[in-house]
């Protein structure tokens, strides 16, 4: 005969076999006995009802849990957009006001003109093509106390199309200069001319250097105007001499001869121990070619400009002076 098992038994192990940590045995036995035994059955039932209940709860807990993450990551996310977007909305603007706006330093413009009127500074310019318009200027100091003048340009917009510019600096310091586009301007409104600042810089001590020859010839603009040539350097005895033989026909010999005489003048004051310079071309006329050949001495020149023709190379202040003689100019003057 079965023995029933006690209800106090039964109930101490309700709380594991509802957890399904009893073993099989235990189960069938306990599983008998709640089919006989209404109040176990009903705390069985109700402990059952309790336990769902705490794992309803708990999945409700972490669902809840998992939703915030969720809530949390977007909001994350949506902030790591809205910053990223707003930082290059910030670079797209700065580059906005940088090229259209603000400008850039620019070096590819022309100096039309330069006047000096009591102690301001006049000058204008045009930018080469059309890639840049004019935005402003500003002075920047030089380790040699030079002020530069600083050209900005923006890239063309409706509200500026202007390739030209005309603007207005105060002269510098005494004992100070202003540059600008290669022109200085010093305090006393004396202008220097790029071209007479390259020709100081193309000075040359010895005829005999064909390379120093070529820079200074280039930088006056000789092949540039009267066309190509040849040279021949006479080193041998003094007066040394320098002999540039043109190519090209020409049709007006006294504009020619007028424009290199100009040219040999500043060739005798740049090259140290030069004595002489010789040219020669072929004029057209009526009855063919005819070939032409010219000296010019020292003696020729220091007479057309009232001084020893050498002491025009001492200074770009005295280049500039022998320029304005010849009437030779550069851009801006």
């Amino acid at each position: 005969m079965k023995q029933n098992i006690p209800c106090e038994l039964i109930r101490d192990l309700l709380p594991l076999y509802v957890d399904g940590l009893t073993s099989e045995a235990s189960n069938r036995e306990i599983k008998e006995h709640l089919e006989t035994c209404g109040s176990c059955r009903d705390r069985y039932e109700r402990m059952k009802r309790e336990m769902e209940g705490e794992e309803t709860a708990a999945r409700t807990e972490k669902t809840r849990e998992i939703d915030y993450l969720k809530k949390v990551r977007r909001r994350g996310l949506q902030k790591m957009f809205l910053t990223a977007a707003g930082m290059l909305a910030a670079v797209a603007l700065g580059i906005f006001v940088k090229l259209f706006v603000i400008g850039f330093p620019v070096d590819s413009y022309m100096i039309t003109y330069t006047d000096v009127y009591e102690d301001t500074v006049h000058l204008g310019g045009v930018f080469y093509g059309s890639a840049e318009c004019y935005s402003r200027y500003r002075l920047a100091e030089q380790e040699d106390g030079t002020q530069k003048l600083v050209i900005y340009g923006t890239l063309p917009s409706p509200w500026n199309r202007d390739g030209a510019f005309n603007l207005e600096a105060e002269l510098p310091e005494p004992g100070g200069a202003l540059e600008i586009g290669g022109i200085r301007i010093l305090s006393d409104g004396t202008v220097i001319s790029k071209l007479a600042g390259d020709l100081y810089r193309a000075k040359n001590p010895y005829i005999g250097d064909a390379s120093a020859d070529g820079r200074l010839a280039g930088a006056l603009g000789i092949g540039a105007v009267l066309g190509s040539y040849k040279n021949e350097l006479q080193t041998s005895a003094e007066p040394y001499g320098w002999t540039l033989n043109f190519e090209d026909g020409v049709s007006n010999s006294a504009v020619f001869e007028a424009q290199m005489e100009r040219y040999a003048c500043v060739l005798l004051a740049l090259t140290g121990n030069l004595g002489e310079v010789s040219f020669s071309y072929t004029v057209e006329t009526e009855s063919g070619p005819v070939k032409r050949e010219r000296t010019v001495t020292e003696q020729e020149c220091e007479k057309r400009l009232g001084a020893p023709v050498k002491s025009f190379g001492e200074s770009p202040e005295r280049v500039q002076e022998m320029l304005d003689i010849l009437g030779l100019e550069g851009p801006g003057m």
